[in-house]
């Protein structure tokens, strides 16, 4: 099996790759959000629903690359990296726009932007990260199958 004809269920382990490796993430990051009145319940399911839509947003990343770049190698994942960057800001000012979070003193901001130092980095290197272990993992778990 070639990286070229990667079947469905590729999609979805990259999935909860992404799903796992952003939760961590998005748990250990809490410490730079206003969390006031927020009990450690509330605060895990947001990292959950977070953590769901960034594993979405992988995929479709993946997706939407696979049409252009077949290969995967370092142009697909600097392309990722950068498409990962771009949704960040994306998520985080529509955020602010509706009110949905805030930061805390100890988050660094980009000026120019207003987004988060933390966030922006998140995407713009666990996209690509989910990609490339998924890759691995996938390719040495099949070709030891004998697929």
């Amino acid at each position: 099996m070639t990286e070229n004809k990667l079947p469905n269920r590729f999609y979805l382990y990259l999935f909860i790759v992404a799903f796992a490796v952003n939760w961590i993430w998005e748990v250990s990051q809490t410490f730079a959000f206003d969390m006031n009145g927020v009990s450690t319940g509330k605060m895990l399911l947001f990292c959950t629903f977070a953590s769901v839509i960034d594993g979405i947003v992988t995929v479709l990343i993946f997706w939407l690359l696979r049409k252009f770049i077949e290969e995967l190698g370092w142009k697909f994942f600097l392309a990722a990296a950068v498409l990962g960057a771009l949704t960040a800001v994306f998520f985080e000012q529509t955020a602010f726009n509706f009110n949905l979070w805030s930061y805390d003193e100890e988050m660094p901001v980009i000026p120019v932007i207003g987004t988060g130092l933390l966030p922006l980095v998140q995407l713009t290197l666990l996209v690509p990260l989910a990609i490339f272990i998924s890759k691995k993992l996938w390719f040495s778990k099949n070709n030891k199958l004998g697929e």
